[in-house]
């Protein structure tokens, strides 16, 4: 039944969810869409009804992103795009869930500048447990692009123990031994330091959201 697809880390702990659009074109396959969260990485539980996600009209394309800057990757859908079924594009807000996170925006020089195919590694420590969270840039999934910057959830009490780029076309890792959780920051390669990007908090709401402190 799916049309579009992708993943996102709904809950910031560092195992990537996946949402399904059921946007097949017949009628008769009215199902609503479905959100799978992951648990630990050993199984997916539908959490559709208690995310209130479960939108009805058919589901096109898919995209998860950061779109207030809190932190958290909400969830973004093209819905109703067969005659018969118009809807309005779908924003579902992520209330937050109190985890750790990072996001990471790459710049290539020697590989392409968008850094697609480029693999991150952080290695976390939650409590006494010591585990690595991966992402690997590109656009996520199908009919629906993900920004490359990539959001990796860091669980409960996260201490970033290291950051490690591995770049297409090159032999030996990017390594960053101190960087910060709850921020965004960008890595240029072959750059011996991050920048950490700076942006406003924004309230969703109307049509443009506003601007908060």
């Amino acid at each position: 039944m799916p049309m579009g697809s992708n993943f996102g880390d709904v809950d910031n702990d560092g195992y990537p969810d996946i949402y399904f659009g059921t946007g097949e074109l017949s009628f008769a396959s009215l199902l609503p869409n479905v959100l799978l969260h992951n648990k630990g990485g050993k199984k997916f539980v539908d959490i559709t009804t208690s995310s209130g996600t479960g939108e009805l009209h058919k589901g096109h394309g898919v995209a998860f992103a950061d779109m207030d800057n809190d932190g958290d990757e909400d969830l973004l859908e093209v819905v109703g795009r067969v005659p018969g079924d118009t809807h309005a594009f779908r924003l579902f807000e992520n209330p937050g869930h109190g985890n750790d996170w990072i996001s990471v925006r790459l710049v290539g020089v020697k590989a392409n500048r968008a850094a697609i195919g480029a693999r991150v590694k952080v290695t976390v420590k939650n409590g006494t447990e010591t585990r690595a969270v991966y992402r690997t840039v590109g656009s996520g999934g199908s009919f629906g692009a993900s920004p490359l910057e990539q959001h990796l959830g860091l669980g409960k009490s996260a201490e970033i123990l290291g950051l490690e780029i591995q770049w297409p076309g090159d032999a030996q890792p990017q390594r960053f031994a101190s960087v910060p959780k709850n921020r965004a920051i960008e890595i240029r390669q072959f750059a011996s330091d991050y920048r950490v990007i700076e942006r406003p908090r924004y309230k969703l709401g109307g049509n443009n959201g506003r601007q908060v402190k």
